[in-house]
């Protein structure tokens, strides 16, 4: 009987273990894509006066994506735990080569 919960306790520990790593990188990605959009948006005054909306745009629309795509993969259950690589790799969450809001634009609130 011992064994048994010792064998289920480390089952937990590790299920948590994983959780904890699949957050940390769900974090990292996020972080790493909103950086690069506000870092753009923010120095918009040295871009090129005529393409500076549309890089701005293009960028918000960044954001935006990062919030609907990246972080609702937060909450990270049981089913993805088991899927999940140790270390995934880095273009994991790269936005697609064609603009994913032409085809639905982000609903504002």
């Amino acid at each position: 009987m011992v064994v048994l919960i010792g064998v289920v306790g480390a089952l937990f520990w590790q299920v948590n273990e994983l959780r904890e790593e699949a957050e940390k990188h769900v974090i990292r990605a996020v972080s790493h894509h909103l950086n690069n959009s506000l870092t753009v948006t923010m120095n918009r005054r040295y871009l090129d006066p005529d393409t500076r909306e549309q890089i701005v745009d293009e960028e918000l629309q960044r954001c935006a994506w990062v919030i609907q795509t990246i972080l609702p993969t937060l909450k990270v259950g049981l089913p993805e735990l088991l899927n999940i690589k140790r270390h995934p790799y880095r273009g994991q969450w790269e936005q697609p080569e064609e603009k994913w809001w032409q085809q639905q634009p982000p609903t504002v609130h």
